[in-house]
C-alpha cells in the first residue's frame, strides 16, 4: 500500500486552499442541492471535508496504480496522475484536479 508523503499531503492541501467552496456552495444553495436523505444544503465545512477525503483516495490509488486515477460525486470530479515517477510517488510530480460540474456531455464514455 503506497502511503502519502508530506508533499503529497502539501498538494492535496492546496487544491483545497485554492478551490471556492463559497462559490460551489452559493450555487448549491441557489438549485436547493442537496445529498441522500438531507433536507439541507451541505455546507461549506462538510463539503471541504469530503473533498479532502476523495483526493487523499485520487491521489493514493494513482500512486499505487503509476496512471491517472478519476472519481466523482455529488457534483464533484476528482482527478489525479502522477508524472515522471514511479510507484512510491519519488521523482515525480502529483497532479491533482478538483472540478463541481454542473452539466457535461461526452459521446466517448
Amino acid at each position: 500500500m503506497t502511503i502519502l508523503t508530506d508533499k503529497h499531503y502539501e498538494t492535496i492541501m492546496d487544491c483545497l486552499d485554492e478551490f471556492d467552496f463559497d462559490r460551489v456552495h452559493k450555487v448549491m444553495m441557489h438549485l436547493n442541492w442537496t445529498y441522500s436523505d438531507d433536507k439541507d444544503v451541505p455546507t461549506v465545512e462538510y463539503l471541504r471535508k469530503q473533498a479532502r477525503g476523495y483526493l487523499i483516495r485520487v491521489a493514493t490509488e494513482a500512486l499505487e496504480k503509476n496512471t491517472e486515477y478519476i472519481t466523482g460525486t455529488g457534483g464533484f470530479r476528482y482527478e489525479a496522475k502522477l508524472y515522471n515517477g514511479d510507484a512510491e510517488g519519488t521523482d515525480g510530480y502529483l497532479w491533482l484536479r478538483m472540478a463541481f460540474e454542473i452539466e457535461r456531455w461526452d459521446n466517448a464514455e
